[in-house]
């Protein structure tokens, strides 16, 4: 396995957050959140790949992965 530096992790988080709708179908009975980081450790694991020794560098993106939902959840309730 190779390491994921930083625009790659990032790239994977934008493809996950384009592909909301269809990770979300399938969600189970995982959070909304939950399942669009299983995404992207799995996109991350399928392209060969880990997030390196220091996952700590990445969890702004992740961060602004799951606030983008958050967000989206809450106007989406705004609009009913």
């Amino acid at each position: 396995m190779h390491t994921i530096d930083a625009e790659t992790f990032g790239q994977i988080c934008d493809e996950v957050w384009r592909d909301r709708a269809s990770i979300l179908s399938r969600r189970g009975s995982l959070s909304d959140e939950a399942a669009l980081v299983r995404a992207v450790y799995w996109r991350i694991s399928k392209a060969g790949g880990e997030p390196g020794p220091n996952i700590s560098a990445h969890a702004p993106v992740l961060d602004k992965l799951v606030r983008q939902c958050r967000d989206e959840a809450a106007r989406s309730c705004q609009e009913l």
